[in-house]
């Protein structure tokens, strides 16, 4: 052991090893050696420190002692109702299980009372069964034994009571009793319907050989007859087959036109009624003289059973029969003839009272038709012209012929092509006023040029109510066509320069305007007929057949405006002479009149129809573009090609179809509309996009030439003239053709620089056909952000005053 180091340090460190498991810090002590001596050392230490540990438990022990007491009293507390607990929990088992028992033995004998209490009603419900099986057995018997001693109305009765109690067995209906009493009960009622039967047709007996109806009895005899029938449920049947019988052995013989045989006239006796040959037509007169006898012959001889539903079937089949057959047959077709008519209308309000008398219905329906004679007559004549009509129609279109329209008017320096085309200076001279107005006076004129497309033919709108008669609404767009013929070639006046007259005066002059264009045979015929017939509703009828015929020829809509066209002008000169004749009272020619504004309005209708079938042809086309964007990239490039060249062809061949049927102006008018309906959406489209690269620049130019293309359809027509003063035709497109400038502006404008787009807005034209904020957003889309754009923005802006 190292000097220095105690016995009593060695026990301390094994003392505080021991209390708190630490070693000690000083090196001395742990490379010491530990002596035997040293152990007595720390055994004093560790007892020392074991008895003060003791004596502080102990300590402790006794300042918590009264806890620990009360601790131990709830201990034993616990313990104690723990115990009580139990014994309650026991006796509760023991109840529940006594209470099991006691219910078992309730289940027990309510199931026996339950099974007495069914015994008991089971045999109440045999017992009951029991007699009505013995009371039906009997009522079977009774009801043989009257049918067997003629006693038919009795043996009705107790069979309606026996199957009435038959019904009412609810137990036991599965037994072979009740089955036996059913099959007898379904006989006995059999037997009954042919006893039945056979005193009906004992009573009423109808041949049809000789067309006769008896009823061989008394009235009261058969009214038995009917109750028996109406409490076994055979009456409907038999009323039924009763008013059929009559219906066909009687009335329609009677009411039959004699085609080829002679007609049938109804003898009515005390008992009976027959038919027998006339020799000759009977009158009105006596037709209803006979079926009043009818009709009151079945009211005094029928019981009410049988007379009333017989009536109500027959009543309104007659009153049909007798207008559909005889009185709408009887109406005459003269109207001369029509006066003459109004004693049959006596007779019939005679026979209507009568109907009434007998107490069968139709009557009101008789005095209904009274009241429309007149419009019987009106369609009648309708029916026969209309018929006359149709035979012109399927007879086809035969000889196409060409007629010449001539229209005089008055036109003043100022009108539009005044000083005819003569030559390069004439069309700008005819431009001048024109060019002269601002962007919104052209826009707002070719929309007026588009909404008032009629006003060259003369065809003004017809009034609502008249479209009306035809059976049509009124349409959005009337389709009206408006012409620019080509005046007379006129010398243009002294002082013009550039397209401008110096002195502006107003010179009129009368110009004579001379076109021709082809129609079919049916508007000759027609014109015919209408000479002949003069009524409202023959032309009417005429019309609204006509298109379903019309229908069949591709160019069928715009031959059928043509024959209108014809027609209407033919009217007029027909209207006017007769005028001038004073072959009619002047209502009559009202009346034509306004039967030619309908006329009119049909004829637009059916060019405006044909221009909307076309208009929506082109529009998806031209959908199928998709606005031109990425027009450069596939597959959207080839989608654009094949729209565009689509839309080409298409007019190209509807100029080919028409050029045919309509007269020139009236065909520039209308292919004019159907190319502004193409550039205009591509206007549309192409100032729609935001960004347009270089290539997609050179693919929109390329497609706006292939339409510009179409200007040599509409070439103005060439008078013969000497040789060597031709001259080339100037194309007429931008006349019909609203913002053709414009389309061709947008040609040139993504073809070209910024210098170039300057150029033509400052010193051209661009400025007249597109407004400041138009150009800027196509330049913006054109060209990229640059100083130049800008510097090109600003000016445009600035010459606009902005």
């Amino acid at each position: 052991m190292p000097s220095g180091t105690s016995a009593s340090q060695l026990g301390r460190a094994v003392l505080n090893f021991v209390q708190n498991s630490t070693y000690p810090e000083s090196e001395d002590i742990i490379s010491a050696d530990f002596p035997s001596s040293a152990f007595s050392q720390a055994l004093e230490l560790l007892d020392s420190a074991r008895d003060e540990i003791k004596t502080r438990i102990r300590a402790s022990s006794r300042e918590s002692a009264p806890d620990i007491d009360g601790w131990i009293s709830q201990a034993k507390q616990l313990h104690r109702d723990i115990e009580t607990a139990q014994r309650t929990s026991r006796d509760i088992v023991l109840k529940a299980e006594r209470d099991g028992e006691l219910r078992r033995s309730v289940h027990d004998a309510g199931s026996k009372l339950r099974l007495l209490e069914e015994e008991v009603a089971f045999n109440e419900s045999l017992a009951a069964t029991l007699e009505q099986i013995r009371r039906g057995r009997h009522q079977t018997d009774e009801i043989q034994s009257l049918l067997a001693r003629g006693r038919l109305s009795e043996a009705v009765e107790l069979c309606v009571e026996n199957e009435t109690e038959l019904a009412s067995i609810q137990s036991g209906r599965n037994l072979r009793a009740i089955t036996v009493l059913q099959r007898e009960s379904t006989e006995a009622r059999h037997d009954i319907a042919r006893a039945l039967t056979q005193k009906w047709y004992d009573v009423v007996q109808i041949d049809d050989q000789t067309s006769t109806v008896s009823l061989s009895q008394t009235a009261e005899s058969l009214s038995t007859i009917s109750t028996a029938m109406h409490q076994v449920g055979l009456l409907d049947g038999f009323v039924a087959d009763l008013a059929g019988k009559l219906e066909h052995t009687i009335m329609e013989p009677r009411l039959a036109l004699g085609a080829g045989s002679l007609e049938r006239l109804l003898v009515v006796e005390s008992n009976r009624m027959t038919l027998s040959e006339a020799s000759s037509p009977s009158s009105m007169q006596r037709l209803f003289s006979e079926l009043g006898a009818f009709m009151e012959f079945l009211q005094t001889r029928l019981p009410p059973l049988i007379f009333n539903p017989l009536s109500e079937a027959l009543g309104p089949k007659l009153v049909m029969n007798v207008i559909a057959i005889r009185l709408s047959s009887a109406v005459p077709e003269e109207l001369a003839a029509l006066q003459e008519f109004g004693s049959t209308r006596e007779k019939v309000s005679q026979f209507a009272s009568t109907v009434d008398s007998c107490g069968w219905p139709g009557a009101d329906q008789l005095r209904n038709w009274t009241n429309t004679i007149p419009e019987a007559w009106l369609e009648k004549r309708q029916t026969n012209s209309l018929d006359k009509v149709r035979q012109l129609l399927k007879r086809g279109f035969g000889e196409i012929s060409a007629v010449e329209r001539v229209e005089t008017q008055v036109v003043t320096q100022q009108d539009h092509l005044f000083g005819g085309n003569t030559n390069n200076d004439d069309w700008n001279a005819g431009w001048s006023d024109e060019e002269d107005r601002s962007p919104v006076e052209k826009k707002a004129k070719s929309r007026d040029e588009e909404e008032e497309d009629g006003s060259a033919w003369g065809l003004d709108d017809a009034d609502n109510a008249e479209d009306d008669a035809w059976g049509w609404e009124n349409d959005k767009d009337t389709g009206e066509i408006s012409e620019t013929p080509q005046p007379e070639k006129a010398p243009l006046p002294k002082g013009t320069v550039n397209g401008h007259t110096g002195s502006r005066q107003k010179s009129e002059r009368e110009i004579t305007l001379r076109e021709t264009y082809n129609i079919t045979s049916l508007p000759i015929g027609v014109l015919d007929l209408l000479n002949t017939v003069l009524t409202d509703r023959d032309a009417i009828e005429q019309r609204a057949s006509a298109s379903n015929y019309y229908s069949l020829n591709n160019n069928g809509n715009l031959f059928l405006y043509n024959d209108c066209l014809w027609l209407v002008d033919q009217l007029r000169k027909v209207t006017q002479t007769r005028k001038q004749a004073r072959e009619r009272p002047s209502d009559s020619s009202l009346r034509f009149e306004d039967d030619i504004v309908v006329l009119q309005a049909f004829g637009k209708r059916s060019y405006g129809n044909e221009m909307e079938s076309q208009r929506t042809i082109i529009k998806d086309l031209l959908d199928g573009a998709q606005g031109f964007a990425n027009c450069t990239e596939p597959p959207f490039s080839r989608e654009c090609d094949l729209a565009v060249t689509s839309i080409v062809d298409r007019l190209r061949t509807i100029h080919g179809q028409w050029k045919s049927v309509l007269s020139h102006s009236a065909l520039m008018q209308s292919v004019g509309s159907l190319l502004s309906t193409v550039i205009d959406k591509i206007i549309i489209d192409i100032e729609d996009m935001s960004d347009i690269s270089e290539p997609e620049s050179q693919r929109l130019t390329a497609y706006c030439k292939q339409l510009i293309a179409l200007e040599d359809l509409f070439l103005p027509q060439q008078e013969p003239v000497p040789s060597g003063q031709q001259q080339e035709p100037v194309p007429l497109t931008a006349v019909y053709a609203p913002g053709w400038f414009k389309f061709q502006y947008l040609s040139e404008i993504l073809d070209s620089s910024l210098v170039d787009i300057k150029y033509m807005w400052t010193d051209g034209g661009l400025k007249l056909e597109y407004g400041v904020e138009e150009m800027v957003d196509l330049i913006e889309a054109l060209f990229a952000d640059s100083e130049h754009r800008r510097r090109a923005i600003g000016e445009i802006r600035r010459s606009s005053g902005r």
